[in-house]
């Protein structure tokens, strides 16, 4: 059985916190992966910090792009 998810209705961060719970990959498992913390991962999906280098790491992680906040986001520096 295929599930298809579509997160086009909702905002980024939901979209976001839904692909996650959906591939069971927890903000635990992002943060020893990338070597930050828990909470760090939290701040970015919320789009409360930025971090290029986060970013590409998620995205390395198979993230899909659309899903993390990107320049356009009105959000703290970081």
């Amino acid at each position: 059985m295929s599930i298809h998810l579509d997160l086009s209705k909702v905002s980024r961060e939901t979209a976001l916190k839904t692909w996650l719970a959906y591939h069971r990959i927890g903000y635990r498992e992002l943060a020893a992966k990338i070597g930050v913390d828990p909470s760090f991962i939290s701040y970015i999906v919320q789009g409360k910090r930025r971090s290029r280098r986060v970013v590409e790491a998620l995205m390395d992680l198979g993230v899909p792009p659309e899903l993390l906040p990107g320049q356009d986001d009105s959000a703290g520096h970081g």
